[in-house]
């Protein structure tokens, strides 16, 4: 054999040598490291989606917190509101009386456009007498 074909089968058999090293042993510690990063990567995943909803919830339950506390402010300020008005309004009755003309003349128009004739008969308290129309109901039944 001369040195030329003495290099190929040399080069032939390293390569054989090495593909079966790495058939026999490199390959298998190769699959199980990795299996190993895929596993570190799977978990790392995990962790970020973790993060991500306690994130959310933590957002979610600040929301509502800041809801609850504009809710009570505004509470408190319509409480406040409607002290002032029912004390002005104890002192100050004629501005009921304006509102109860206001609602008198909006009726007197009628919903539909029409005009609708409303007789109120004050007593003493301001209020109508509701027993007329049924006694009149009553004396044209008899």
């Amino acid at each position: 054999m001369d040195a030329v074909t003495m290099d190929i089968l040399l080069t032939v058999g390293a390569v054989v040598v090495i593909m079966l090293g790495w058939i026999l042993f490199g390959y298998p510690h190769w699959r199980v490291w990795a299996s190993h990063q895929r596993g570190l990567a799977d978990l790392q995943q995990a962790k970020n989606e973790q993060q991500i909803q306690i994130a959310q919830a933590q957002s979610r339950l600040d929301a509502a917190t800041l809801n609850k506390k504009a809710a009570i402010i505004e509470a408190e300020a319509v409480a406040e509101q409607v002290k002032a008005i029912g004390t002005e309004l104890t002192h100050h009755g004629l501005y009921l009386r304006w509102q109860w003309i206001k609602m008198m003349e909006d009726c007197h128009k009628g919903s539909d456009g029409a005009n609708t004739t409303t007789i109120y008969v004050p007593t003493e308290a301001n209020l109508p007498v509701l027993e007329a129309g049924r006694l009149a109901q009553n004396d044209s039944e008899a």
